[in-house]
């Protein structure tokens, strides 16, 4: 297995190299004025110990002093001289030292002695400023590198909003284009219908009755779909709409019987609940039977709305039961009503009963 190495973030290696030539190019231009303009001589030992503790107070000064001093109350506007203070009583003291460590423990020489004589005090405080004034400039404008980075993605993300807003207006107006496109093959449908039953309405009665049926079920159906609840009576008159329709079909031999009081039309149930229920007896119940006359009760028990539908089966049906509309009901009961609404299927003794119960207030 190879070994572990330690990976660094291009950006980091880029920022090290910046400033590493930054500092480099600095001492180069310091060392020019010293030796070439001023004509004072050092050695390498020397200007690497003074340069190397002037480099950590510089960081340090900018990422842990600044920092420090930007608090926000009545007291900040003196702790950044106070801090500046500090940073020089211990500057002194602690290059003095550094410098005396490795004039006699490396043989490091030093063009003046590291002692507390005025002429060295004074020296070490112009170096501190010197690159204290430096550190606080780099502080601001890394700061305002930094604050003008965050704006830019602010206004990046603000843009990228925006445009995903204009992306949903448009998806927004495609959808209401769409909505109206669909709503005008129903206008002339509707129109359609009207017009084939005013043409028939005097040679085939029962035919312009069955479309006049069948187009204000798929009116109600169509409206219906788009609201939460209806009233209970508009629900019942399309069953009766359905009712009629299949008797004109079958010449009238169907046995059902629709019964409800007239004080529960008002009652708001979602739509299309009771006209599925009646739909499956149509599909696959025997509904010809006269000793067993099929029956739809809508009545309520106590605090519950009750809406049964009770046939003999159909054991000779033509269509092919996937449950779809059973299954459709009992979900939307569900979502709407949560425990407040049931549905329960029966199945016996040849007979088909299905009960659906509402709470209602």
């Amino acid at each position: 297995m190879e070994p572990n190495k330690v990976k660094y973030s291009p950006p980091l290696i880029s920022r090290l190299k910046i400033h590493l030539i930054a500092w480099l190019l600095f001492i180069f231009y310091e060392v020019v004025i010293n030796e070439v303009l001023i004509g004072a001589t050092s050695n390498f030992g020397n200007y690497a110990v003074f340069y190397s503790c002037n480099i950590l107070l510089f960081y340090f000064h900018a990422h842990i002093a600044m920092p420090a001093s930007q608090v926000k109350s009545k007291k900040a506007i003196w702790l950044l001289p106070l801090i500046i203070l500090a940073e020089i009583i211990v500057y002194i003291p602690f290059v003095l030292g550094i410098a005396r460590v490795f004039m006699e423990y490396f043989g490091v020489t030093m063009v003046n002695p590291p002692d507390f004589k005025l002429k060295n005090i004074v020296s070490l405080i112009w170096r501190c400023v010197y690159f204290l004034f430096f550190s606080t400039a780099y502080y601001f404008v890394i700061n305002y590198i930094k604050e003008r980075k965050t704006l830019q993605e602010a206004e990046e993300q603000r843009l990228l909003m925006i445009i995903e807003n204009q992306k949903v207006q448009t998806e927004l107006v495609k959808s209401q284009h769409a909505h109206l496109k669909a709503q005008i093959n129903p206008h002339f449908l509707f129109n359609t219908l009207s017009f084939i039953y005013s043409n028939a309405r005097k040679t085939a009665p029962e035919a312009a009755e069955a479309i006049m049926s069948l187009s204000e079920m798929m009116r109600y159906s169509m409206q219906e779909n788009e609201r939460t609840y209806t009233g209970l009576g508009l629900e019942i008159e399309q069953v009766e709409n359905l009712i009629h329709l299949h008797q004109i079909r079958s010449g009238n031999t169907l046995l059902i019987s629709l019964n409800y009081p007239q004080e529960l039309l008002k009652i708001q149930v979602i739509p299309l609940v009771l006209l599925t229920l009646v739909e499956n007896m149509f599909k696959h119940g025997n509904l010809q039977n006269a000793a067993h006359p099929a029956t739809i009760d809508i009545y309520q028990d106590q605090s519950f709305l009750i809406m049964k539908t009770r046939n003999l089966i159909e054991h000779k049906a033509t269509h092919t039961s996937h449950h779809i509309g059973m299954e459709n009901i009992e979900k939307r009961l569900k979502i709407l009503y949560g425990d407040e609404a049931s549905m329960q299927i029966k199945k016996e003794n040849n007979f088909f009963e299905v009960t659906v119960a509402i709470k209602i207030s």
